[in-house]
C-alpha cells in the first residue's frame, strides 16, 4: 500500500490499470444485459452510420416498420464516432465497448486532476481509485452508450474552467466551453447538474483561494448579464442546444419515430411520484449499492462536512445538488434509468477522498491507520465486484446463451435486407442481436390480421420466444403465452416451431398466414 506521501507524488496509474482491468471484463459480450435496450439503439445507429454513411443529423434505428427509421434523438455524436470506425474496423460490438472504456479511463485521470485542484493531491488520487473501483462507473464505462463519453466531457469542461480561472487562457475557456456543449447535446439535464459548478467557477471573484460572504456572491450573480464570460458560455450553449432538439424534433414529427422527449407521454416528473418515500428509498438503496459500494457512504458524509467550508469544495457539492435537481426534474426516468445517478461520480468520488484523508488524520496509529485502509479498501473491492457479478455480468452471460442462437440463426436464414417482426414488446435488443431492422411488438397485439399487414409492408419473418416476454422478462400470464403459441404454430407441431429450451421460433409469415 502506498503511503500519503508517495501517493501524492504519483500519477494515477493504479487507478487507471484497476479501471481498465475491471472494465475490459466480458468485453465480447454481445449487446444483452442490464439496459441492453437503450445500448441496442445506440449500436443500431452507429451500424447504419457505417452502412448507409448517413451524415450525423440523421440517426437510424432498427424498429422503424418499413421505414428508413430517421429517429427522434438527442445530438448522436458517440453512435457517430463508432459509426466511422466501424468502416475501418467492422462491426463489433466490443469496438463500442472498447471506445466507452476508453472515455472511461480517461476520465480518471480527469477526476484525479479536478480532486487535486479542489481538494489536495491525495484526495483527487483516492478520488480516482473510488471512480475505478464503484459499480456503476465500472459497467456504464463499458456499455455501448453515450453515457462513458458524456462523463468525459464534462470532466473536461470542469477541469478546462478551473484551469481557466487560474490562467486566463483563453484556449482553455473555449475547451471548457465546447466540452459542454456537447455534454448538454448528448444529453438536457447536464444543463441541470453542470451548469451549478460550472456557473459558480466563472462568477466567483476569486480564483476560489477564499472564502467570501454569501452577500457578495450573490451580487455576483445578480450582475450575471454584465460578465461576458458567463452570459457568452451559457447563452450560447443554449442557443446552439435549441437549434439541434428543434431539427431533432421536426425530423421525428416527419417520421413518427421518436424517443418519447416531448408530450404528455414522456411522464418526467410529477408532484405525486416526488413524495412517493418508497421510490426514494430505493434510489437511496442503489445509490448506497452501486455509487458508494456501502463503506464510502461514511467518506461521503465526511467529506461533504470538510468541503462546505471553502469555496473549492462546494464547486463539488454544487454538483451534487445538481444532479439532486435533476433527479427531481425526471424522477420517472431516473428512478427507472439508474444511469442517470452516474454524474454523481464525478463530485462524490473526491469528496470520498477527501473524507479519507480525514479519516487518516483522525487515526495517529500508523500501523492502525494502515490495516484499517487495507480492510475497508479490500471490502469496498469485494462489494464492488459482486454487485458487477450478480447485477450484471451474470445477466448478461445469462441472456447471451438465451438469445444468441436465435440472433445466429437469423443472421444465417434472413437475407440482410429484408425486414423481420420481434415479438419482445418495446425492447430492440433481439433486432440489434440479428443485425436486422423491421419492427417490434407486444405479444398481446399479434392477430392474424396484424400478421397479415406485416406481410403486405414487407416483413418475412416472425421471431422471438414462447417463453420469455422481452429480452430480460420471462412470460407471467400463461393465458396469454399458450395464445401467442397456438397462433404462431397453430397445426404445426411444437417442436417443428420452435428451438431450445427457451423455445426461440423463427417463422417465415407466408407459413403462417397459408
Amino acid at each position: 500500500m502506498y503511503t500519503l506521501k508517495s501517493q501524492s507524488n504519483h500519477l494515477p496509474w493504479i487507478a487507471i490499470l484497476i479501471g481498465t482491468f475491471l472494465r475490459l471484463i466480458n468485453i465480447n459480450t454481445p449487446i444483452v444485459g442490464i439496459h441492453s435496450w437503450r445500448q441496442a439503439d445506440t449500436a443500431a445507429m452507429a451500424r447504419h452510420f457505417a452502412l448507409e454513411n448517413t451524415p450525423i443529423w440523421l440517426p437510424q434505428i432498427d424498429w422503424a416498420g418499413a421505414t428508413k427509421g430517421f429517429v427522434e434523438s438527442e445530438f448522436p455524436i458517440f453512435p457517430y464516432l463508432l459509426g466511422n470506425i466501424y468502416k475501418l474496423f467492422g462491426i463489433n460490438e466490443w469496438i463500442g465497448r472498447g471506445l466507452s472504456i476508453l472515455f472511461s479511463v480517461l476520465t480518471i485521470i480527469l477526476i484525479v486532476r479536478v480532486g487535486t485542484i479542489l481538494l489536495d493531491p491525495i484526495s483527487g488520487w483516492w478520488g480516482g481509485i473510488f471512480f475505478a473501483l464503484m459499480p456503476i462507473s465500472t459497467f456504464y464505462g463499458r456499455t455501448l452508450q453515450a453515457e462513458s463519453f458524456l462523463i468525459l466531457l464534462s470532466a473536461i469542461s470542469i477541469e478546462r474552467i478551473l484551469t481557466w480561472k487560474k490562467n486566463r487562457d483563453i484556449l482553455d475557456l473555449i475547451i471548457s466551453w465546447g466540452c459542454f456543449v456537447l455534454a448538454c447535446l448528448i444529453k438536457v439535464l447536464p444543463f441541470i447538474w453542470l451548469t451549478p459548478p460550472i456557473l459558480f467557477i466563472l462568477l466567483y471573484p476569486n480564483q476560489l483561494e477564499f472564502p467570501i460572504s454569501v452577500k457578495h456572491l450573490l451580487k455576483s450573480i445578480n450582475n450575471i448579464f454584465s460578465i461576458r464570460s458567463a452570459f457568452i458560455f451559457i447563452g450560447s450553449s443554449i442557443l446552439i442546444c435549441i437549434i439541434w432538439y428543434v431539427h431533432s424534433y421536426n425530423l421525428g414529427q416527419s417520421t413518427g419515430l421518436s424517443f418519447g422527449f416531448w408530450g404528455s407521454d414522456s411522464d418526467r416528473s410529477s408532484l405525486k411520484l416526488i413524495l412517493n418515500l418508497n421510490i426514494w428509498l430505493n434510489l437511496f438503496l442503489r445509490f448506497t449499492l452501486r455509487n458508494v459500494a456501502i463503506l464510502g457512504l461514511p467518506l461521503l458524509i465526511l467529506g461533504t462536512c470538510q468541503c462546505y467550508k471553502n469555496p473549492k469544495g462546494q464547486v463539488l457539492i454544487l454538483g451534487m445538488v445538481g444532479v439532486f435537481l435533476s433527479t427531481c426534474l425526471a424522477f420517472n426516468a431516473s428512478s427507472i434509468h439508474e444511469y442517470y445517478q452516474l454524474p454523481l461520480q464525478l463530485y462524490i468520488c473526491p469528496i470520498m477522498g477527501k473524507g479519507l484523508c480525514f479519516l487518516n488524520k483522525q487515526i495517529h496509529n500508523k500501523k492502525r491507520l494502515k490495516v484499517l485502509k487495507n480492510i475497508g479498501i479490500s471490502l469496498i473491492t469485494i462489494i464492488s465486484l459482486s454487485v458487477m457479478y450478480f447485477d450484471y455480468w451474470s445477466i448478461e452471460s445469462m441472456q447471451s446463451q438465451i438469445w444468441m442462437p436465435l440472433a445466429l440463426k437469423i443472421r444465417e436464414s434472413v437475407p440482410a435486407r429484408e425486414k423481420i417482426v420481434t415479438i419482445t414488446n418495446s425492447d430492440p435488443t433481439l433486432l440489434n442481436l440479428a443485425r436486422r431492422k423491421g419492427w417490434i411488438a407486444s405479444s398481446e397485439n399479434v392477430t392474424i390480421k396484424q400478421i397479415y399487414d406485416w406481410d403486405q409492408q414487407g416483413a418475412t419473418h416472425i421471431t422471438g420466444s414462447l417463453n420469455w416476454k422481452d429480452t430480460h422478462t420471462a412470460f407471467s400470464n400463461a393465458k396469454e403465452q399458450n395464445r401467442l403459441q397456438k397462433l404462431i404454430c397453430h397445426q404445426k407441431k411444437l417442436t417443428h416451431c420452435t428451438f431450445s429450451s427457451s423455445k426461440l421460433y423463427l417463422i417465415p409469415l407466408k407459413e403462417i398466414i397459408e
